[in-house]
């Protein structure tokens, strides 16, 4: 079962800044303990979508984080926000190109849309919804293709007749569209994964359509397990189905129950309040649904501490987790194979 765990702001619950420690503004360190404990865990991937104060009124640029966070930790993945319809493709190709390298093929991509009036910034005029969502679905093919333009053979490193590369493995990628037109090739060498894995979250109509075209991984939100079973139809075999929950744990039952009344008001989407007995029981049953759980903790530190200390240990004993991580990069974490460039003969 893959397990990633999502950090939004303070945490999961509205009320999470009342009893988090985070510090009042955002800081490196804060970040590096998140990682260092998630990485202690053995969690496949740690999730920044740059939400940060009460019920995430500001965001943070997540992409310099995780760039940051590469030298305190080893093996556990970092994954970063990209609103499609703030940014150009070239931008994103390049600075995971980059970030992929710093992190030793730990990065991923995560594709979600802007909301409210941020969706606006870049454009003269408001888009369309449908015209949004087509341009996301290109930005993300040229990113790729961007990725692609060099492929894994075009360095050759050859000092003594003065050839850095091969220019028959570098392609431009000559690309028109609607929205881009992009000749490429991309000014930086081909990540090591190939294509860090591009995620995306939500469970629309668009999302699924656009998730079919262009995610490696799916993260949904639902309220009921039930309904995992028509989104992987809808899906088919790919994206690798993740589903969102929100977990509060404590030692007995009637330990979460209270810490839930002080919270106030309940976790949004499909949740989970309980021991971590209970947690696992959980998991478990979902294992059969989707291929994995994306945690978001309803208070950071406290529900990461406890997922990672009583959780998955006791995952461990059930055969639901590695003793260990097993691969090095996050697309093995993801059970995803390496793709070879689309340019490759």
């Amino acid at each position: 079962m893959i397990l990633t765990v999502s950090i939004p702001g303070c945490g999961a619950h509205p009320n999470a800044w009342r009893y988090s420690t985070a510090p009042a503004a955002p800081s490196l360190s804060w970040f590096r303990t998140l990682t260092v404990t998630a990485e202690r865990g053995g969690l496949d991937a740690i999730l920044f979508d740059g939400e940060w104060g009460p019920a995430g009124p500001f965001v943070i640029d997540a992409v310099p984080l995780i760039a940051a966070l590469a030298a305190s930790s080893k093996r556990i993945g970092l994954g970063a926000a990209i609103a499609l319809d703030h940014a150009e493709p070239f931008n994103i190709a390049r600075s995971f190109a980059a970030i992929d390298r710093l992190t030793a093929g730990r990065s991923a991509l995560i594709a979600r849309m802007g909301t409210g009036r941020l969706s606006d910034f870049a454009h003269v005029q408001a888009q369309e919804p449908a015209a949004r969502w087509a341009r996301a679905a290109e930005c993300v093919t040229v990113v790729r293709k961007l990725w692609d333009s060099w492929e894994d053979e075009s360095i050759v490193l050859d000092k003594p007749n003065g050839r850095f590369s091969d220019p028959k493995y570098i392609h431009p990628i000559n690309h028109s569209g609607p929205f881009f037109s992009v000749r490429g090739p991309l000014n930086a060498p081909r990540p090591l994964q190939g294509n860090p894995p591009v995620i995306q979250r939500g469970a629309t109509s668009e999302d699924l359509a656009l998730a079919r075209e262009t995610a490696d991984v799916l993260v949904v939100p639902v309220n009921d397990p039930a309904e995992l079973a028509a989104v992987r139809k809808s899906l088919g075999e790919r994206p690798c189905l993740l589903v969102r929950l929100a977990v509060l744990l404590a030692p007995t039952e009637a330990a979460a129950k209270a810490r839930a009344a002080e919270l106030g008001g309940p976790l949004e989407g499909l949740s989970f309040a309980g021991t971590p007995d209970g947690l696992v029981a959980y998991l478990s049953e979902l294992s059969v649904l989707c291929d994995g759980v994306d945690i978001a903790p309803a208070v950071v530190p406290i529900d990461l501490d406890l997922l990672v200390d009583e959780v998955v240990p006791r995952l461990r004993n059930r055969g639901l987790r590695p003793d260990a991580y097993e691969g090095r990069t996050l697309r093995e974490h993801l059970h995803l194979s390496r793709p070879r460039s689309q340019f490759a003969a």
